[in-house]
């Protein structure tokens, strides 16, 4: 494994345990389709909520956070139609979060939530 992927992999982990310390139920983690990967699905009571957590090792060239540009936007905006459509998931309030994690000797030692960090609207994906 390469160190990005132990990096994003140990990133991964800290946000799972994280979101769960904050009341979140991980329905599913690394959900694959054809649209690409969502890397926590969650439910936050009712809301259903699709996570994409960024890690970094510094802020040096920007917060984790400000790595969810616009077209990873529209990819999670895709995978989460694809994955109600595919799951038959009854209408729910949907909500797009962002985990910003930071590594420091191998170890999570920051980690923010972002709620509802962006909207999906129409045409937009």
């Amino acid at each position: 494994m390469t160190s990005g992927l132990r990096t994003g992999k140990m990133g991964e982990d800290a946000a799972k345990e994280y979101l769960e310390n904050m009341g979140y139920r991980i329905i599913q983690a690394n959900y694959r389709d054809k649209q690409g990967e969502a890397d926590i699905i969650a439910y936050d009571g009712e809301v259903l909520v699709f996570v994409e957590v960024k890690t970094r090792r510094s802020t040096r060239c920007g917060t984790p956070g400000e790595a969810v540009n616009r077209e990873k936007q529209r990819r999670l905006t895709r995978i989460a139609l694809s994955y109600i459509a595919r799951h038959k998931v009854p209408y729910r309030q949907v909500r797009f979060d962002v985990v910003e994690v930071l590594i420091k000797d191998s170890e999570a030692k920051q980690l923010r939530l972002i709620k509802d960090a962006f909207d999906a609207w129409p045409g937009y994906y």
